[in-house]
């Protein structure tokens, strides 16, 4: 983010990072389904963070070593899942 910087290190090869812009038109229904799928964002170690920046992407992912793999504008956990499953730590 552009104006704030968000310290990420204490999640540096811990976590996976999925920051989600919290203005977007469904963002309730991307709530009501990260909590469904709790177990799954668990699972694959995926930590959410919802931010109010001005950043152009709406979904981004980061990855264990803190370096972005993917910036969408929609979000789609399935997709985030399968990519994160083709990752070389994706088991981690």
């Amino acid at each position: 983010m552009k104006n704030k910087q968000l310290n990420f290190k204490k999640y540096l090869w811990k976590k996976r990072l999925l920051l989600i812009k919290n203005d977007q038109d469904n963002i309730f229904e991307i709530k009501q389904q990260l909590i469904q799928e709790k177990i799954k964002l668990i699972d694959w170690k995926i930590k959410v963070i919802f931010f109010d920046d001005e950043y152009k992407s709406n979904v981004i992912l980061i990855g264990f070593d803190g370096l972005i793999k993917l910036e969408k504008d929609n979000f789609d956990l399935n997709k985030i899942i399968q990519l994160i499953s083709t990752m070389p730590m994706s088991n981690h």
